[in-house]
């Protein structure tokens, strides 16, 4: 479980959220109620860069049980192109 605090206080006990990484190895950072940053240890790093790769399209997976968007609509969404500007009328 990761240990949150706000950003403010990240800001002003920043010896102590180094503190907090090195012991617990992830820090979630929060402003306003929304999560912002995360800090990791260099151990926490090296895990989550050598994870499992995710599970292909059309099996769930974890990550589709914790969001609302399945993987697939949301690189859809990505995709899809910007209008140049907005007309108003």
């Amino acid at each position: 479980m990761a240990k949150r605090i706000s950003a403010s206080d990240a800001k002003n006990n920043f010896g102590g959220l180094l503190e907090d990484v090195a012991v617990l190895g992830r820090v979630d950072v929060v402003k306003h109620g929304r999560l912002v940053a995360v800090v990791l240890s260099p151990q926490a790093l090296d895990s989550a860069i050598n994870a499992p790769a995710p599970a292909p399209a059309g099996q769930r997976s974890a990550w589709g049980e914790n969001h609302m968007i399945p993987p697939e609509r949301a690189q859809a969404a990505r995709m899809l192109k910007r209008p140049n500007s907005f007309d108003e009328g």
